[in-house]
């Protein structure tokens, strides 16, 4: 039983760390991606923002949109110098996102060449705190020249003046700087033109219907939700999460061969009880019936006992956060979160096994009572 308590405690507690780490990963990237994203199936650039304008606007469900462009850019400050994307966005931008409120410094309104920055971007150009006066260059590939036989002519170069510093977490904060969407469009020459539409609906539950709704409207562009557009990490946060699960279920089956033994044990020392039940009529089904009942007895309050404790040790580490990450990281406490489903998934996994292993044991009950008659 404390076998199959303590594999079931594992279970619970390790999945649910799992999903905290999923769940605040989707947090931090919540605040950066949008519900919804319209990218061109073909090609790097759409056009013909006005005419999208008026067929987003025929969706109720759909709060607010923004038209973004963006594209690769070299940002360089004295002997600093980092690559970078570089975003454009127009005014709509912070209606669809939670960006500003990830604003370390300054402002969130990236106006006519100025721009806000990621930490890590500031970092590498090595930006004040005060943005009193901070310009950098940036040069981006220009869209109207196909060729590079003469470099100097195939990047635009401008200065633009940091407004901003936000963070949302390192993968974002040392990739991203974002500016108007106009000024991004004169230094690449494209005139109204976007890379993406971001999408905020009025209500978070009709993203389904409004994506399937999006997808047959613009047949030959993709929309995105939140989890596709980061469809590579969740992918690999469900693996592990999947490898655990599994690794967990094996070690319950090996715990699961020490109620084997322990059953085959039991009936080898009540062989005297059996032989006395037989002799007063009852049938051999009927022993066994009694041997597989407690061995379900074992298994379900092992089961029971290990789901209340996984459950106990996830609220005590969600309520005063037990086990601490140590400085440097973005929470101070490992995050958790209990799901019902995996609860139930966890029982019906234990129980099964146990369930497979108690009639395993109690299927050889004749044999062994005839081997143990003969010891007689």
């Amino acid at each position: 039983m404390l076998g199959i308590v303590a594999c079931t405690v594992a279970l619970v507690v390790v999945l649910s760390a799992f999903n905290g780490l999923e769940q605040f990963s989707r947090q931090l990237y919540n605040a950066f991606d949008p519900e919804l994203k319209v990218v061109p199936a073909g090609g790097k650039y759409l056009t013909g923002a006005d005419s999208m304008s008026a067929l987003l606007g025929q969706i109720d469900q759909i709060k607010a949109y923004s038209f973004v462009l963006e594209e690769k850019a070299y940002l360089q400050k004295g002997d600093r110098e980092v690559v970078v994307i570089l975003k454009g966005v127009d005014a709509h931008y912070f209606e669809v996102n939670d960006l500003e409120a990830h604003l370390l410094y300054g402002k969130a309104s990236p106006g006519h060449h100025t721009a806000i920055v990621g930490l890590g971007v500031a970092y590498h150009l090595g930006l004040s705190a005060g943005l009193e006066g901070e310009y950098f260059q940036v040069f981006v590939p220009r869209a109207d020249v196909r060729s590079l036989s003469r470099p100097e002519r195939a990047f635009s170069q401008s200065h633009l003046e940091a407004v901003g510093i936000f963070t949302i977490q390192p993968e974002v904060d040392e990739k991203y700087c974002l500016t108007d969407i106009a000024t991004l469009r004169e230094l690449t020459r494209n005139e109204d033109s976007y890379s993406a539409i971001e999408i905020q609906l009025k209500n978070p539950a009709h993203i389904k219907s409004v994506k399937n709704k999006l997808r047959q409207m613009l047949s030959e562009h993709r929309v995105y939700d939140r989890d596709e557009q980061q469809e590579a990490f969740f992918k690999i946060m469900r693996a592990e999460k999947l490898v655990v699960y599994l690794i967990f279920t094996f070690i319950a089956l090996l715990a699961s061969f020490g109620l084997m033994g322990s059953l085959r044990m039991l009936i080898l020392e009540k062989r005297h009880n059996i032989h006395l039940l037989r002799a007063l009529g009852l049938t051999t089904g009927q022993i066994s019936g009694i041997f597989r009942i407690t061995g379900l007895l074992i298994v379900s309050a092992g089961v029971v006992i290990g789901i209340l404790l996984g459950i106990g040790i996830v609220w005590l580490q969600d309520a005063f956060g037990l086990i601490q990450l140590g400085e440097g990281y973005l929470i101070e406490a490992y995050p958790v979160e209990l799901r019902p489903g995996q609860l139930l998934l966890i029982s019906f996994t234990v129980l099964a096994i146990g369930f497979s292993t108690t009639a395993a044991a109690v299927a050889g009950l004749p044999k062994i009572l005839q081997i143990a008659g003969r010891v007689i």
